[in-house]
């Protein structure tokens, strides 16, 4: 599932590591010493990098979506013209297939 964390939350997260590191090393072994609060923060935390994540993933193929739609669109308009319009039709799917490539690239780094 991909995760989308603020710096806040990143640095929120960090400490509460440590926090629950710190509480770990000095309780029993045998004992959960690690507070709940600390354990329901990070989950609360983790929730809301998931949502996040879910959501600007949803946007990038909305986006997607859109690009490749305008890429197809120019293109039937280039196949269907000549002259300068072909060449501004040609332009402008060239820069939606780039766009659509760019979306792409970013969706990959959510997997």
């Amino acid at each position: 599932m991909p995760s989308s964390f603020t710096g806040a939350e990143k640095r929120r997260m960090a400490w509460l590591i440590a926090k629950a590191a710190k509480q770990s090393m000095a309780g029993d072994r045998d004992a959960d010493t690690i507070d709940p609060r600390i354990k329901a923060e990070m989950e609360r935390i983790e929730q809301r990098g998931a949502e996040r994540g879910e959501a600007e993933v949803a946007a990038l193929r909305s986006r997607l979506q859109q690009a490749r739609t305008a890429a197809a669109n120019a293109k039937a308009t280039m196949r269907a013209s000549s002259g300068r319009e072909r060449a501004d039709a040609r332009q402008q799917m060239h820069e939606h297939e780039r766009a659509a490539r760019r979306i792409e690239a970013d969706l990959r780094r959510y997997r």
